[in-house]
């Protein structure tokens, strides 16, 4: 990981290209990308998100960005990148360890991080807009060169998966290995028969978590999109329950959720149906995140029977108990 120092240094070469005079830095966080609090004397105040090297490249960033300002175009409250004074929003940078650090200066968004405590109403404030953002998301033309990573069985919980490989998560024995292989098996066999037409799959945010939503009031704005690409739509209700799938209140959020989305789109049986194997392949995709990040705060916090919880959640919906009661 890189010192604070040297991000720092990072943050006001990115600075450099924009008029923020006198700005002053604040590190948020560090986590797959490094966030800074952007405060200049006149009260303004912006976020620079230094990105995680050789994840995204440029033209992927610009895809999100194009993406941001489309959605935006809707009145949908997502970030707002800022040029800078060459009309450019992507700041690519020489990194200390000889990598490339790109670079994007966001407007500020006010609000709050949602905890576990959440009222499962606001679920149904969340469902809406994911509506109103596929609905965009569905007659949306991409304009030339969009690329963005697919999120598919492969690249979440398969041999290319992208946040490393469930497997080498600690403490994952050869019975654990048996139980979580025979749930993805299930899980491609249902996912290729559910299929992608362009009504199931497509352009979605694909992290929608409680740690990426802002909420302020009776407004929920989205944030980091950083992971949007391309997936089934339901993947976003599963991924909403991230790090949280056993909570007691997780079937009262999807009945919320489902009701919000509802008002702007149809649910279908088939929906419903596949949003159990969704739900159980994002968890297994976050039990590789904890093997890649198992030195972290975040990880720690999930406790020491993290994976213990994420074989008891295979278990129930090897035996087709996983959320059997929403919808």
């Amino acid at each position: 990981m890189t010192d604070h120092a040297s991000l720092h240094h990072l943050a006001r070469q990115a600075l450099a290209a924009y008029p923020l005079h006198d700005a002053r830095c604040h590190l948020l966080s560090i986590s797959e990308n490094v966030i800074f609090r952007i405060d200049t004397p006149d009260g303004a105040r912006h976020a620079l998100r230094l990105h995680r090297p050789g994840y995204h490249d440029r033209a992927e960033i610009s895809s999100e960005l194009a993406w941001l300002d489309a959605l935006r175009a809707t009145g949908l409250e997502v970030p707002h990148p800022v040029a800078g004074l060459d009309g450019a929003c992507i700041r690519t940078l020489p990194g200390p360890d000889g990598q490339p650090r790109h670079a994007v200066l966001f407007a500020w968004m006010e609000g709050t991080e949602p905890t576990t405590d959440i009222d499962p109403v606001a679920f149904n404030r969340l469902g809406h807009i994911t509506a109103r953002l596929h609905a965009q998301s569905r007659t949306w033309v991409r304009p030339a060169g969009f690329t963005r990573k697919a999120w598919i069985p492969a690249t979440m919980t398969g041999p290319r998966a992208l946040w490393g490989q469930w497997q080498a998560a600690p403490g994952v024995n050869a019975a654990a290995c048996d139980l979580i292989t025979h749930c993805l098996e299930r899980i491609d066999a249902e996912l290729a028969a559910y299929g992608t037409p362009p009504h199931r799959f497509g352009l979605i945010h694909a992290d929608l978590r409680l740690a990426n939503l802002l909420v302020s009031g009776s407004h929920t704005r989205l944030i980091d999109f950083d992971d949007c690409g391309l997936s089934w739509f339901m993947q976003d209700l599963a991924a909403a329950l991230s790090f949280h799938e056993e909570h007691p209140q997780v079937p009262r959020w999807v009945d919320h959720w489902l009701a919000g989305y509802a008002t702007c789109a149809q649910v279908s049986a088939a929906e419903l149906n596949i949003l159990p194997a969704l739900v159980i392949q994002r968890r297994i995709q976050l039990l590789a995140w904890t093997g890649t990040h198992r030195h972290t705060r975040q990880v720690s916090s999930l406790g020491p029977d993290w994976l213990a919880r994420t074989l008891d959640l295979c278990r129930a919906w090897d035996r087709g108990q996983l959320l059997r009661d929403v919808g």
